[in-house]
């Protein structure tokens, strides 16, 4: 057989199983089995394969029709401007959490701005002044790493309890080398530690962000491969999937600077009940929630106050 005929049966599988990017999956996954760049697939066409190769891409179309991710068959997943390694212990990266990082990325020019408007030096702006940002429940490092790349003068520190996530982050921090991000195996809930290893902030952040745990635990609308394939502890939180969001918030509040932010990935049902009580704790002159590109609300947005009385 040569690779069209392999890659035309493959597209053609893929749309009987009513999978929603048929075409993609099949190039990716043909690309990824001959050890091709995508393009070279219609540079090839008249390839003739091997069988031992016909058994690989074979295997590969199994794994993808029993409902496997694309991306932990690759082992990696593309998010900002960077590739990620990504395997079942972490989240794949999601569109959604781009919001996440484009509204971090705004906040941080603004007060990398103001920083430089009070004409301070770079050295003093690194060992005096640099802002410092903590990621909760880092995964894959994705969140972290997109910005560190690209606010070099940031202290970032990214926290992650899980054995395997802290596995693949070590992996991803090695691949995209950033000199101002620590990587921290700590659980989160344990804040006292946590910040006690974030030792160049004095205990303060302008910036606490994650992407948390916020599915409830009885939702039955998430989708069965999601479910199936993505790690648990990464999904899914009690208190109809609140919990960590909460939690986290009422932990790090006293590590945040006045006028600091908390920015959460929240699910799109659950705006208007986490900012009722983000209302109700008196701690923030901003509460709101943001869009993501889909029009669903995605981010809890909290600006801290100067003082618990405002």
């Amino acid at each position: 057989m040569i690779l069209k005929e392999v890659l035309d049966k493959s597209i053609t599988f893929f749309k009987q199983r009513k999978f929603e990017t048929p075409r993609l999956d099949a190039e990716l996954l043909m690309a990824y089995g001959l050890g091709l760049e995508r393009i070279q697939l219609y540079l090839k066409y008249d390839l003739p394969l091997k069988e031992h190769e016909i058994t690989k891409l074979r295997e590969l179309v199994v794994r993808r029709s029993q409902g496997e991710p694309i991306a932990y068959i690759l082992g990696k997943k593309d998010f900002y401007k960077s590739t990620f390694l990504v395997n079942s212990h972490v989240l794949i990266p999601r569109p959604e959490t781009e919001t996440l990082v484009e509204t971090a990325a705004k906040l941080l020019a603004k007060a990398c701005k103001d920083l430089e408007d009070l004409e301070l030096t770079k050295q003093t702006l690194e060992k005096e002044s640099a802002l410092s940002v903590l990621e909760l429940g880092a995964g894959s490092g994705c969140i972290s790493i997109s910005l560190a790349k690209e606010f070099e003068s940031v202290c970032f520190f990214a926290v992650e309890k899980s054995d395997g996530a802290f596995a693949v982050l070590e992996e991803n921090l090695k691949n995209n080398p950033c000199e101002n991000l620590k990587i921290i195996h700590q659980d989160a809930e344990n804040e006292k530690e946590v910040v006690a290893a974030c030792k160049e902030t004095k205990e303060q952040f302008d910036l606490v962000l994650s992407n948390p745990p916020y599915i409830d635990k009885e939702d039955e609308n998430i989708d069965v491969n999601v479910k199936k394939y993505e790690p648990e502890l990464a999904l899914f939180a009690d208190q109809k999937g609140l919990y960590f969001i909460e939690s986290w918030i009422a932990k790090y509040s006293p590590y945040l600077k006045p006028n600091g932010y908390f920015l959460f990935e929240i699910g799109h049902t659950q705006g208007s009940e986490l900012k009722n009580k983000m209302l109700g704790l008196n701690l923030f002159s901003e509460v709101d929630t943001l869009k993501d590109l889909s029009g669903k609300e995605r981010i809890l947005f909290l600006k801290k106050k100067w003082n618990k009385n405002g």
